[in-house]
């Protein structure tokens, strides 16, 4: 049950005293992969072009996951590093430099598969002593690590709880008092292990038990507020002072520092500590970039919307004074809801009409039979190209997939051309069609931009209009949307055939709202397979 205000300023006033339990991780075989995947970062963003930009993208992506999750190191490591190929393919693309410091990382990952990670071990040790103590503890990550941190105990441990855990600012707001909160890595307000600024500002729990890599401090700030009355309440120069304001204004925290893992003095030389986030940020140019906020909806996919935009959506619940209404992601738009896309009728191409599959299953199917005569070559193929994708096998087998929420296929349309280059589709007009205008490629890859909720050609202010004219549609439809509602994460209504709009709207449920990606205007409010929307995970 959710703590009232009053339960959390009597909590804050009753004397608890605030601790930080900081414990550092040094290990020397991630040393060496951290450095050398850092050093290989800063090199590719030197040199500047889209394909430098997008390898140094998979690699902050992928040390960034490791240095805030507790995932094993198992080989996933090793195999995620060999997925940019061999160091060789390395060399000859980037240069000796990047090669060498790559050989470095891939020699770190083959070490750190003789060992368990470090981190895991920090955390069951400490989950293991606040239950010894009899301590109530909640743990704070993203959804989709969590399970990282089930794996980690014993089978003979008794398994975590689900109020084992906090994943957004709004389960947090709704917590009941506790004694600790354990997080993995630094204190950020958004991006990779990011947290409530709330946890320092107005804890609702005496201890912070976090774990983290060497050299990775909190984000300048973080739990700062800068509006926040004087913490001497005795002062009236500004006026009067809203005691409970000013109670927790005066929170304070005593840090404690504890090291786990070899000291880092005796690799220091070959291996300096670093904080990655900071070099990340500063070399991680937004440019066209802007700040996002990931819908995810059902199990594999999600959808990146512009932070503090207002979504057409459908509240299910019968006492909801507007069902169907625009709201903020976060504030008004929540989990169990439902966001609205439209999927309009009629694709065009020089005046003729294209079903919403119709070139999908042409390409599907060619892609199916390569990967039953032989899969190893068409990876090596496509990865000759220029498909350069970590876990492209598992990648391949997933574009093979019947179109469900949409249709699964390459998330840029430079793959996509190479894939469908590579398979022989569609020149010469194998599909019956004109061949000529425009390729076969792109009226393929327009099918799938439709299907991703992206094939209005007006822009915003189409959407617009037509938003508002579904708005009056729907509303005549709403006991029909309660009643799919309630069975069902993901449904459809066709619109009503005498009407300017015709079409299907199509629903998917909220799953979990997640703060903390930075795209381009290209990449917003399409859907796409999670694994291809962390590339933007700031």
């Amino acid at each position: 049950m959710a703590a009232t205000t009053s339960e959390v300023f009597a909590f804050l006033a009753g004397g608890s005293r605030f601790a930080v339990e900081r414990q550092e991780i040094f290990s020397a075989a991630f040393g060496a992969m951290r450095h050398g995947m850092r050093t290989i970062f800063m090199k590719l963003r030197e040199i500047g072009d889209r394909d430098a930009d997008e390898a140094a993208d998979r690699l902050r992506n992928l040390l960034s996951e490791w240095l805030t999750v507790p995932a094993p190191f198992d080989g996933a490591a090793l195999g995620s590093l060999r997925n940019f190929g061999s160091p060789v393919e390395v060399g000859v693309r980037w240069g000796l430099d990047i090669r060498t410091n790559y050989e470095i990382a891939l020699r770190g990952a083959l070490d750190l598969q003789e060992v368990e990670n470090p981190a895991r071990t920090c955390v069951r040790n400490k989950i293991r002593d606040l239950r010894k103590t009899g301590q109530a503890f909640k743990i704070y990550c993203h959804r989709t690590t969590r399970p990282h941190f089930d794996s980690l105990l014993a089978p003979d441990d008794q398994p975590l709880a689900p109020e084992n855990f906090l994943h957004s600012v709004r389960e947090y707001r709704d917590s009941e008092i506790f004694d600790t909160m354990i997080k993995v890595g630094p204190l950020r307000s958004w991006g990779w292990g990011s947290a409530p600024d709330a946890i320092r500002s107005a804890p609702r729990f005496a201890t912070l038990a976090q774990i983290v890599w060497a050299g990775c401090g909190d984000e300048p700030g973080f739990g700062y507020d800068p509006v926040a009355p004087s913490a001497d309440a005795g002062d009236t120069k500004a006026g009067p002072v809203n005691h409970d304001e000013a109670l927790v204004s005066r929170v304070s925290w005593t840090p404690h520092v504890t090291r786990f893992g070899a000291d880092s003095a005796t690799h220091a030389d070959d291996f300096p500590v670093e904080d990655d986030f900071q070099i990340f940020g500063s070399l991680n140019t937004p440019g066209e970039k802007r700040r996002a906020i990931l819908v995810r909806i059902g199990t594999n996919h999600g959808i990146l919307y512009p932070a503090r935009a207002q979504i057409f959506s459908f509240d299910p619940e019968p006492r909801s004074r507007a069902p169907i209404w625009r709201r903020q992601l976060g504030e008004s738009l929540l989990e169990g809801m439902f966001v609205i896309r439209q999927r309009l009728d009629d694709i065009f191409f020089g005046g003729q009409k294209v079903e919403h599959d119709h070139y999908s299953q042409i390409w599907k199917s060619r892609l199916r039979e390569e990967i039953q005569n032989n899969p190893d070559a068409l990876v090596r193929r496509l990865r000759a190209s220029g498909i350069n994708l970590a876990s492209l096998t598992a990648v391949i087998h997933n574009w093979c997939l019947t179109p469900t929420t949409v249709i699964h296929a390459p998330h840029s349309s430079k793959h996509f051309e190479i894939l469908i280059g590579i398979l022989g589709v569609g020149s010469g007009g194998s599909d019956g069609r004109q061949p000529l205008s425009p390729p076969w490629w792109q009226r393929a890859w327009s099918e799938i931009r439709h299907s991703r909720g992206d094939a209005i050609q007006a822009g915003i202010q189409e959407h617009e209009i037509i938003d508002d004219q579904l708005l009056v549609l729907l509303f005549d439809l709403l006991p029909r949307m309660r009643e799919l509602a309630v069975t069902r994460d993901e449904f459809s209504v066709a619109l009503p055939a005498d009407n300017s709009v015709h079409g299907t709207a199509l629903f998917n449920k909220v799953v979990a709202v997640e703060d903390g990606f930075l795209a381009p205007d290209t990449e917003l409010k399409v859907v796409m397979d999670l694994n291809a929307i962390e590339q933007w995970r700031a």
